[in-house]
């Protein structure tokens, strides 16, 4: 993971964010970078929801040294054809990646970050079949990253390929 890979290469305080609890691998994977002298808050939240963001930041300011950096990987993967495509498929497809992105844009813009990398995917351009609600969200992402770049900000989108497995 690239939490590993961080404290690898010398991170020490990590805070891992999700929707749902850490799995058992998940846990193994902490307990290892802790025992390797990194710091790692786990906390449930939502980043699409903006009061969660809101209250994600505030921790951070009060619990650990100033944040570096952000890396956001959520997605939501709801396909349908176009024809068969619901607002609500792309709500929630939409509230993964964008709102999120976005809420995180925003908290962190006047921080003096070192990186602020965004997971998108080779669907932003290729727009395979069933994933327009996927293909957009990610161009937002893509958007945010030049954006970002443009106001002089990190910003980073990495298109990924397919996945060999399911799940990030």
């Amino acid at each position: 993971s690239f939490a590993e890979w961080m404290v690898g290469r010398g991170a020490r305080h990590l805070v891992l964010v999700g929707r749902s609890a850490p799995t058992p691998f998940a846990q193994d994977a902490i307990a290892k970078m802790e025992s390797a002298g990194a710091r790692i808050l786990v906390v449930s939240a939502d980043v699409s929801v903006r009061n969660e963001v809101d209250a994600l930041f505030g921790r951070i300011a009060k619990e650990l040294p100033p944040l570096r950096g952000v890396l956001h990987s959520a997605a939501v993967i709801d396909d349908h054809t176009l024809l068969k495509l619901s607002v609500t498929s792309v709500r929630e497809v939409a509230a993964a990646k964008m709102y999120g992105a976005w809420h995180l844009h925003r908290a962190t813009a006047r921080v003096p970050l070192d990186f602020f990398v965004l997971f998108s995917s080779a669907a932003s351009l290729f727009g395979p079949l069933g994933q327009g609600n996927y293909a957009a969200a990610n161009a937002f992402l893509d958007v945010l990253a030049h954006r970002r770049r443009a106001e002089g900000l990190p910003g980073l989108a990495v298109d990924w390929g397919p996945f060999s497995e399911v799940g990030l």
